[in-house]
């Protein structure tokens, strides 16, 4: 059973990861949250923690500057208290109400509106909480009797003076008659500008009402939408790259079958058994030989509809070997060697005895003369990394009046390593000062 697309599984409402392409990776604890899925419990819950958990620092540094201020804690605690209550039921109520939303997987304007609705909810179940909780502080605070003069005055309004503060006055004698202090007063009001007001105004209704929209989580919806999107993206760019990819696994089990089980190689295979039966019997029967282990090795490779990415280096190379060992029968010029220090590894299917025919068809066949067919694999280290290299060598006639550089195994062999390891693999040709041509494909080793 393949393994379950992690932009498939985003995409449906998962608490995995999200993949790399679509967020950066975080592990501080404010933006955690941000490397799950949106409205998906596990951002929740980070998302919960580091909200919670800077409120109580910023408490606790409030705390500890109204110690050292000797300031009214009564006071601090009737504004802290319910800023603190209020903004984590404001940032908490709406998202939480977005989560259950998500987790019951609607669809198209149902979940748009779903989710609008949940955060408009949460919003307003939190300024309940907050009014609640600001009139239970006060009334902890300062008792029943004060309760509406400290509500009046923590909202900065203008409240009347009580009675018995005006006959407390009025016992003193302190009357307001002091008519430079009243005119001092009224130049010390500085006229401000109708358009100068409003601006201040505005400003401060912008700044307030960013912060009510941030916190609430319509940041967090904008973001939910925006994040779906790219993962519907990324999700269609892998769609088509495997679609590619199994495009260039058919051309390339297509070129290898007409290339090598053609009919004409059968042909040629078969009209050499016929022709030694009867001079060379024991030569007959090595071709059949070779032919049977080459094809037990290669047709069950040429049957893979690419459901296996990986297939082994000891099948290959014994796939090799059998090919090498069958060209040998039938053209006794060719020596090979087939070695490897590497016992076996993973490596895709087909990839090595492509370019071993390649190495054959371009380097063997057109040269008069003996001509030898090495083929080499090796472990190595690399940028740190465990590299296996793998190398078909030939001191055929070279690159000089052949296309061994240009053949479609080889194009496939370039694109198939792109596509499944990037720039960790390659595939280079090069020209052998003795004659000839080495391939060699560098590739991670996977055991």
């Amino acid at each position: 059973m393949s393994a379950i697309n992690p932009v498939r599984s985003a995409l449906h409402h998962s608490e995995q990861l999200l993949p790399a392409e679509v967020t950066a990776k975080s592990e501080t604890w404010l933006t955690r949250a941000r490397n799950y899925p949106v409205f998906s419990r596990t951002w929740f819950r980070y998302r919960a923690q580091a909200w919670i958990g800077l409120f109580i620092i910023v408490d606790l540094l409030a705390l500890v500057a109204g110690l050292l201020a000797d300031a009214d804690m009564r006071k601090m605690a009737s504004a802290f208290v319910p800023l603190t209550i209020g903004g984590t039921a404001l940032h908490l109520l709406g998202p939480a109400m977005a989560v259950w939303v998500r987790n019951r997987a609607y669809t198209g304007k149902k979940e748009v509106i779903s989710l609008c609705l949940a955060l408009l909810l949460g919003a307003a179940c939190s300024y309940g909480v907050l009014v609640a909780v600001k009139y239970a502080t006060k009334y902890v605070a300062y008792g029943t009797s004060n309760i509406e003069i400290s509500v009046v005055g923590s909202l900065g309004a203008t409240s009347k003076v009580p009675d018995s503060a005006s006959s407390t006055s009025a016992a003193t004698g302190k009357t307001s008659n002091n008519t430079e202090a009243d005119d001092k007063k009224e130049l010390s009001k500085i006229e401000r500008s109708p358009a100068l007001e409003m601006a201040v105004q505005t400003f401060s209704f912008l700044v307030f009402a960013g912060l009510i929209t941030y916190t609430a989580g319509a940041i967090d919806l904008w973001y939910f939408f925006r994040q779906k999107k790219r993962l519907q993206e990324l999700l269609r760019q892998q769609e088509l790259s495997a679609a590619q990819d199994a495009r260039r696994e058919a051309e390339l089990r297509l070129s290898i079958l007409a290339a090598q089980v053609e009919p004409h190689f059968l042909f040629n295979t078969l009209a050499g058994v016929r022709s030694a039966i009867l001079t060379e019997p024991e030569r007959a029967t090595a071709i059949v030989d070779h032919l049977v282990d080459y094809l037990r090795a290669t047709i069950p490779q040429m049957r893979n509809d690419g459901s296996s990415g990986q297939a082994r280096l000891k099948q290959q190379l014994e796939a090799a070997s059998a090919y090498l060992g069958l060209m040998h029968a039938r053209i006794p010029r060719l020596s090979y060697s087939v070695d490897s220090e590497v016992a076996d590894a993973a490596l895709p299917p087909l990839m090595l005895i492509s370019l071993v025919e390649n190495a054959v068809k371009h380097g063997v066949e057109p040269k008069i003369g003996p001509v030898h067919v090495a083929v080499f694999a090796k472990q190595l280290q690399q940028d740190g990394l465990t590299m296996l290299e793998l190398t078909v060598a030939d001191n055929g006639v070279g690159f000089a009046g052949s296309s061994s550089g240009s053949g479609i195994g080889l194009a496939n062999i370039h694109e198939r390593l792109a596509s499944m390891y990037g720039k960790r693999a390659s595939l280079v040709l090069k020209a052998l000062p003795e004659g000839g041509v080495a391939a060699t494909i560098l590739l991670p080793l996977e055991p």
